[in-house]
């Protein structure tokens, strides 16, 4: 209808109705694309928001667990511990008590931090929408953190293998059944795994004698198991700074909103 009129107002000369009609035509363009602008701009915030939201809850999540994953590591350390008292002879205990430290020492936990929601982010190209250049360089430097630990926290050195070797398996499965690992939830969801400060496992005095002897027994015991005590304290090491730095990069993302 507008071409109409301009081809009309120019058939008659009326060159001030045609500037009219163009004008018509400019800011009905303009009024167009600003709409148009607006309208993915607000999408891209939508987006922006959600992809935020889907994060926050993700890094809420690996929170929890890095939280039981330390606390869980140093339930085990206090079992190492306490086993090498009594092999140096500081810590007076039973040899049922020795069995149960021994085995529990060597309980691990193999759960890595969940990295979903930023793979799917930087997958698409979409890192800008998680906020400013600063933040972003904060989620690089957070996930390249949790992949280098992620290494640290997969070590297991030979102790594990060599004291369920040497122990009994009918002790192990008793201990295992007793006092192994329980899942530790929040709002319906297993964010990790815990260990029972008390283990009641029921195993015959004859039995756990034997089978300290048979361990104590064993070349190199005392070496490995102080290895093995000083990895832990190295998992607890950088779970305790993978916990930090989660919560860091939450409160960034947070004030990002």
């Amino acid at each position: 209808m507008v071409i109409r009129r301009i081809r009309e107002h120019v058939a008659s000369h009326n060159w001030f109705a045609v500037g009219i009609d163009l004008a018509i035509v400019v800011l009905g363009v303009l009024i167009a694309t600003q709409v148009s602008n607006w309208n993915e701009s607000r999408l891209e915030a939508a987006k922006a928001h959600a992809y935020r939201a889907r994060l926050l809850d993700e890094l809420d999540f690996n929170a929890r667990q890095f939280g039981a994953q330390v606390a869980y590591y140093r339930e085990v350390r206090a079992h190492g511990l306490a086993a090498l008292a009594m092999i140096d002879g500081k810590q007076d205990a039973t040899p049922r008590d020795f069995l149960v430290h021994a085995y529990q020492l060597s309980q691990i936990d193999t759960n890595a931090a969940k990295t979903y929601i930023y793979d799917e982010v930087t997958s698409a190209g979409l890192v800008n929408l998680l906020g400013d250049e600063t933040t972003q360089a904060m989620a690089s430097d957070y996930y390249l953190t949790l992949a280098t630990n992620d290494r640290t926290l997969k070590d297991v050195f030979p102790y594990r293998s060599t004291i369920r070797s040497v122990m009994p398996f009918t002790i192990q499965k008793v201990i295992r059944a007793q006092c192994g690992d329980q899942d530790v939830i929040f709002r319906g969801r297993i964010v990790g795994i815990s260990l029972p400060r008390v283990c009641s496992a029921e195993i015959s005095s004859a039995d756990s004698t034997a089978a300290m002897d048979r361990i104590l027994a064993k070349p190199g015991l005392h070496e490995e198991m102080t290895r093995y005590v000083a990895s832990i304290d190295e998992k607890v090491g950088v779970l305790s700074l993978d916990l930090t730095l989660t919560d860091q990069f939450k409160a960034r993302l947070q004030s990002a909103r």
